[in-house]
């Protein structure tokens, strides 16, 4: 059993648990020996194409071992929402290409309105520029490698010029750099955190965000009893089961008697009444970069890397709200962070 569990971890093949059951073979009348024998067994390269995998236990009738159906779960054919990629941020001129499209939006309107206008045509920008070259890591890999190809069918019938082996370097650089962008992908994919970047992770970084997908995938619900299965039965549900949780009954408030609460100085009133910026910065820095991204796909990373193109409009937004006590609905998603 050691040269086989071996076997699994020297080939880095996958294990799923087994959903339905514990073990898959049973011995004697009263089945007094049981075992987990029989599993499926994939490598990464097929838990990319098909990450909703997972293994059942069927019902055993006549035979020793338990059937195991394996299945590779629905293709997605769900709207692909927008998410902002933290490597994006290592890209050269990154930050400045976001300074030139969000001073190119003008939009007249109260702050909070106007903030969440910007981030949503932002969001535009940032889909175009992802398709390109240096927003797509796929077509990045794809053009490096065809050129490493390239260079490499030279070499095999003569020496490389001065020029090519130039490009060569250039080329094993840009790879390197890839590289590197691909560990910050897949480790903001993985919501792993105590591991750093930088330490060639990013196969268990890999791994581990199909696992955490897997684990996260809703494919049927029991309700009442029953069984749902069907995808737009199990989001009907979904939805209705939260407007309930948060749809309140009681109408009546704690009150309470504030006559004798210690007051604030006048002196102490202005300073709180004061406005500020540091605060914000400062508690922003105070959150993990790679934790999941809010409601508008922005991550914690983007905001405080792009502080300085963005503070302006945002402390706008905190002072209006300051001032008159409310925010524009088009900008809630935008505070849910």
């Amino acid at each position: 059993m050691v040269e086989f569990s071996d076997f699994i971890e020297d080939l880095e093949l996958i294990d799923l648990p087994l959903e339905g059951g514990t073990h898959t073979w049973f011995r004697g009348d009263t089945n007094n020996v049981a075992s987990r024998i029989d599993r499926i067994l994939f490598t990464t390269e097929w838990s990319e194409q098909f990450s909703k995998m997972k293994q059942v236990a069927l019902q055993r009738l006549t035979s020793d071992h338990v059937p195991i159906a394996l299945h590779c779960g629905p293709w997605d054919l769900n709207k692909s929402y927008f998410k902002f990629e933290n490597w994006w941020l290592n890209t050269e001129g990154f930050i400045d290409k976001i300074r030139s499209w969000w001073e190119f939006f003008c939009i007249y309107r109260k702050p909070d309105y106007i903030l969440a206008c910007k981030l949503k045509a932002l969001k535009g920008k940032l889909k175009e520029w992802s398709k390109e070259e240096k927003g797509n890591l796929l077509l990045e890999r794809s053009i490096l490698l065809n050129k490493m190809a390239t260079l490499d069918s030279i070499i095999d019938n003569r020496a490389l010029t001065g020029e090519e082996a130039a490009l060569k370097a250039i080329t094993l650089l840009e790879y390197e750099e890839l590289l590197e962008n691909e560990e910050t992908a897949w480790r903001q994919r993985s919501r792993i955190l105590w591991l750093k970047e930088g330490d060639n992770n990013t196969k268990f970084f890999h791994n581990s965000a199909n696992a955490h997908k897997r684990s996260n995938c809703i494919d049927q619900l029991e309700v009442q009893g029953e069984t749902v299965k069907e995808p737009d039965k199990v989001k009907k549900e979904i939805i209705q089961f939260y407007k309930k949780l948060y749809t309140e009954t009681e109408r009546w408030r704690l009150a309470g008697n504030m006559i004798n609460c210690p007051t604030v100085s006048p002196a102490e009133k202005v300073q709180l009444q004061a406005k500020f910026e540091e605060e914000v910065l400062s508690c922003l820095k105070k959150c993990a970069i790679d934790k999941s991204p809010g409601p508008d796909g922005y991550t914690m990373g983007f905001f405080i890397k792009c502080w300085e193109v963005l503070k302006h409009d945002i402390m706008n937004a905190f002072h209006n709200f300051y001032e008159h006590e409310i925010f524009e609905r088009a900008s809630m998603q935008h505070i849910l962070h």
